[in-house]
């Protein structure tokens, strides 16, 4: 490869935040393998270790969602803190870590933030990337807001 056609990674970070009606102690396991099966169209995460679901820090499982396969290794979940960190691995585009803290926010209402530390692997990852621009970012924090609420128990 000549010096002027390096592969030039693209690293992003974005935060967001958003509230949802129900406790703390509902809303954070929505962020886990399991939980996210009932809010995430397709979401269905495959246990490579152990081979059962589990959030365990060492899970590693995998999921095929919107035509990527993502590779995914639990690194904290703790329900004292109410904060979860993933490493997260797409092949062939980009890997980072996502995490998640949520904070009760009075009576019933939990503050939900995820960050996002995204490094591309190639091109077509820096095209991924580039695209996540911080409206892009928060137009899906809004998404996930909506379809927490539009799943099968968020009334709790």
């Amino acid at each position: 490869m000549s010096p002027g056609s390096r592969f030039h990674p693209t690293h992003v970070e974005r935060s967001g935040s958003f509230t949802l009606p129900m406790a703390i102690r509902h809303a954070f396991p929505l962020f886990t393998p399991e939980g996210e099966r009932a809010w995430v169209a397709g979401w269905d995460p495959e246990y490579l270790h152990p081979d059962h679901p589990s959030i365990a820090a060492g899970t590693v499982f995998r999921t095929a969602h919107q035509g990527e396969e993502t590779l995914w290794l639990v690194l904290d979940y703790d329900p004292h803190t109410w904060t979860a960190r993933y490493c997260r691995v797409t092949p062939g585009s980009r890997m980072g870590t996502v995490a998640v803290q949520c904070e009760a926010a009075g009576e019933g209402e939990t503050v939900v933030r995820v960050s996002y530390s995204l490094t591309s692997l190639t091109a077509a990852g820096n095209a991924v990337l580039h695209a996540l621009t911080p409206a892009a970012y928060a137009k899906m924090m809004e998404e996930w807001r909506e379809l927490i609420l539009a799943s099968p128990g968020a009334e709790e």
